[in-house]
């Protein structure tokens, strides 16, 4: 997790967007996680991971649906947080799926997904996940995708960066526009491909699905 992560996690709940009890994916790992935040800010938090250990209050695999009876001592809750954790799994549909069947209603899923980022095993690196998916996935399960919370971390809402056809784009690599025109032009003069070509080479997605009452 990335200092801008947490940053984003601290907006969410500046505004309100994160309610208890909150249940965070991914805790057994060794690093940074958000129990800190969340409990300073007088929410019940619980860490998950697939095995037993440190910052891990209950084991369980969000791939099989059977698992989830192991929350149910916590459940219903009202956030789970599954921060840089889909890229890894080989289902993420299915972890989805699982982490909204403990939700109460008006509850929410905070997702955080690389779209663009280099390999990073652990143990696997298997998905990249971009606009399109969040907003399909929430008309899909009849979920509401919070606009204002929809993110390129560190950038801007997503809504912001579009192509010539309107459709969505990664943010430009430099927010300088002559810095962009110079990289581009060096490499169209040199023949090569670099990172003031295109995009970024670190992009990250945010966002909150809620489960609204019926």
């Amino acid at each position: 997790m990335v200092p801008a992560d947490l940053d984003y996690v601290g907006r969410l709940l500046r505004a309100s967007a994160i309610r208890g009890p909150v249940l965070e994916l991914g805790t057994g790992y060794g690093g940074a996680t958000c129990r800190d935040m969340i409990e300073a800010n007088g929410l019940a938090y619980f860490g998950t991971d697939l095995e037993k250990g440190s910052g891990v209050d209950v084991a369980a695999n969000f791939e099989r649906p059977e698992q989830m009876a192991a929350f149910s001592h916590i459940a219903p809750l009202g956030a789970v947080l599954i921060l840089n954790v889909l890229e890894h799994t080989f289902d993420p549909i299915v972890v989805l799926d699982n982490a909204r069947s403990l939700l109460k209603p008006g509850g929410s899923l905070v997702v955080l997904t690389p779209a663009v980022w280099p390999l990073h095993n652990f143990p696997m690196d298997t998905w990249r996940v971009l606009p399109n998916f969040y907003e399909e996935y929430a008309r899909r399960r009849r979920m509401r995708l919070v606009d204002e919370h929809f993110e390129y971390v560190g950038f801007g809402p997503v809504s912001q960066f579009r192509d010539d056809k309107n459709l969505y784009a990664f943010p430009p690599p430099a927010q300088a526009g002559w810095r962009l025109l110079y990289g581009r032009v060096l490499h169209k003069a040199l023949n090569t491909f670099g990172r003031a070509m295109f995009h970024p080479s670190h992009v990250a997605i945010g966002a909150v699905l809620v489960s609204d009452p019926a």
